[in-house]
């Protein structure tokens, strides 16, 4: 049991420095909300939506972890946590919920567990819809949004609405946070026997956006496009609503990725400068990270299986 606390906390920790920028980093690069109020930011609303978000996504990864005993299940946290940290040390947003899946996969092939191949394939069908959905949806409340700021025709309201309406985007993002990756944890934590994790790991990744997730932020948020006020809360607002939706169907997405096509796809459509180098990059890491994940923990659960 202790493993599978141990090893819980580390992935809460690697989701926090990573995935956190994915909910605040459009702000934080705008210019409109500092890196500490974003890290309160993600302290309340994403323990809120850990504990009080109602979400299918747990139930989805406590049934791919079937047949795992604690420690295996612990092999895998660790598994995955290793390749979000990997990828967080040198600033890319990954998606740690194909991480999670990866190491599911990796530990099942290990011990020759049956494996749910038509859940895992509605969970990958959805990493691809998932950012095209939110460039789609970043476009569309783009082209709503602006004309109505332009009616505001005091600065300092329009200054004041924008901030709002940013600040807002970004605590629905953190609260779609806790639903979706935060939910992912907490489907593993539990089933490896802990019981109601979910308010202790939402601190435990609020930690880790304090302490580990500041290059990410920078990557969000400034080095894949520059980001004005619009276009940060059109990107943040449309990515929130993709991840929402997928959580209704039980689907873990990886809000990096909708945020990712959201701020690429907005920036596009408005024929301004994205760093496509940077874009490469970050796509070849989402299937770098599972891969790592996947294949670590199969030769962990190879490595130690005599033992369990």
């Amino acid at each position: 049991m202790l493993e599978v606390i141990a090893t819980a906390f580390f992935m809460a920790w690697a989701v926090g420095a990573n995935d956190s920028a994915k909910a605040v980093g459009t702000a934080v690069g705008a210019g409109i909300v500092g890196f500490k109020r974003a890290v309160l930011i993600i302290a309340i609303f994403t323990t809120l939506g850990a504990v009080i978000g109602h979400s299918a996504v747990s139930g989805t990864i406590s049934g791919l972890a079937r047949g795992l005993t604690p420690p295996q299940v612990g092999l895998v946290l660790f598994s995955a946590a290793s390749a979000v940290t990997l990828a967080s040390l040198v600033g890319m947003p990954i998606s740690t919920t194909q991480s999670i899946i990866g190491a599911l996969v990796g530990s099942s092939l290990a011990l020759g567990l049956p494996i749910n191949w038509w859940t895992i394939g509605k969970i990958v069908s959805a990493w691809f819809f998932s950012p095209l959905f939110a460039s789609i949806l970043a476009i569309a409340i783009y082209r709503l949004y602006k004309p109505l700021m332009i009616r505001i025709k005091c600065l300092k309201n329009l200054e004041l609405t924008q901030k709002w309406l940013v600040f807002l985007a970004s605590t629905y993002s953190a609260f779609n946070l806790g639903t979706n990756e935060v939910s992912n944890v907490i489907g593993l934590a539990k089933a490896g026997g802990l019981s109601n994790p979910n308010a202790f790991l939402a601190l435990v990744m609020a930690f880790g956006t304090l302490t580990f997730s500041y290059e990410v932020m920078m990557t969000i948020g400034k080095d894949i496009a520059p980001l004005g006020p619009t276009s940060a809360f059109s990107s943040q607002f449309g990515a929130s609503i993709a991840v929402t939706t997928a959580n209704l169907f039980g689907l873990p997405v990886s809000s990096g990725q909708a945020i990712v096509g959201a701020i690429s796809g907005l920036t596009l459509y408005k024929g301004e400068h994205v760093n496509k180098k940077l874009l490469v990059d970050i796509v070849k890491s989402w299937v770098r990270a599972p891969l790592f994940a996947g294949v670590l923990a199969f030769a962990l659960i190879k490595l130690f299986s005599a033992g369990f």
